[in-house]
Parts: C-alpha cells; structure tokens; sequence
C-alpha cells in the first residue's frame, strides 16, 4: 500500500460521519452586513437572509488532518446549494456536515485529491431549510 493510497483509504473511512454541528442566530446586523458586503441592496433582507448568507453564519470545519498529508496546497471546486425554506431573522440555524465522497484523478499538473462534502442547515424547529454540497480539491 502507498502512502498516497494510505490517506485516501484513511479519509473514505469518514465518509457519511456527521461532524460537529455549528449552531448561529440569524442576527439583522450581521445579515445587513452581508448584504451591504455583496453589493445586494434586496429590501427583502431585512426580513431573511439571502440565499449564500449560510455559509458566512455557520461555517462548518471539517477538519481533515489526513488530507494535509497529500500534495501541498487546496484548491475550492465549487458549491452547490438546495434551498427548501427562507431563513428568517430571528432564526437559529444548526449546520452539520459530513465528508460525502473521496477520489484521485490524474491532472496535468499531477494528482487531485477531491473531497466532497455536505453539509446540512436547519432552524430552530427541525426544518432542513439549505442544503450545500460543495468540492475541496488538495494538490
């Protein structure tokens, strides 16, 4: 077994292990500053967060210390979320996320770790209200 194969083998062991969960309120301040930050002058902010606003409330850190071990820097591939309910001011939202999937690919550059991750969001009533599924790529 290579080094490399170690680590892949050591991260697919995680897959589907829920992480910490991050708990936040939805506070009106810190979503006008989002807004304000994204340049989106939407009214309707006052009332909900806007849709990436998740992502700056409770950021989830799946910390991967057997990923550091391959290649040498990180790379982002890319979100994608699913939204199921507004999240409203006032709201307390929990994210918790998990490790989904792990593969090589061969590059021009040399070999690609990718990670891919989930990470759920929900209010303070148990409603599933985002969902992101997003790419880390290690190099």
């Amino acid at each position: 077994m290579t080094a490399t194969t170690s680590v892949i083998d050591r991260l697919r062991a995680r897959i589907g292990v829920d992480g910490a969960p991050v708990t936040a309120p939805v506070e009106a301040g810190h979503v006008k500053r989002f807004a304000a930050a994204i340049g989106d002058p939407n009214p309707r902010w006052t009332k909900e967060a806007p849709p990436t606003f998740l992502v700056a409330l409770a950021p989830v850190s799946l910390h991967l210390t057997e990923a550091e071990e391959y290649g040498q820097g990180w790379l982002n591939g890319g979100n994608r979320f699913e939204y199921f309910a507004p999240v409203l001011i006032g709201d307390e939202i929990t994210a918790t996320g998990r490790v989904a999937d792990v593969y090589e690919k061969s590059g021009s550059s040399g070999d690609l770790l990718f990670i891919i991750f989930e990470t759920n969001y929900v209010n303070q009533e148990g409603v599933v209200v985002a969902k992101l599924r997003g790419t880390m790529i290690r190099r």
